[in-house]
C-alpha cells in the first residue's frame, strides 16, 4: 500500500494520472470481470420514463 501511495505522489501530469486509472481498470477488468460488471450497473445512469 505505501509503494502506491508513493507512486500516485510522484504523478507529475494529469495524462500520466489519466493512463494510470486506464491501466488499473484494465487490471480490474480481466481480473475481477464480475464485480466490474455490478460496478458498471451501479454507476449506470437509469432510464428515465416517459
Amino acid at each position: 500500500m505505501e509503494h502506491l501511495l508513493h507512486t500516485l505522489h510522484t504523478i507529475k501530469h494529469p495524462i500520466e494520472g489519466c493512463a494510470y486509472l486506464v491501466y488499473g481498470g484494465a487490471f480490474v477488468r480481466w481480473r475481477f470481470p464480475k464485480a466490474w460488471n455490478k460496478l458498471l450497473d451501479r454507476i449506470a445512469v437509469k432510464e428515465l420514463s416517459s
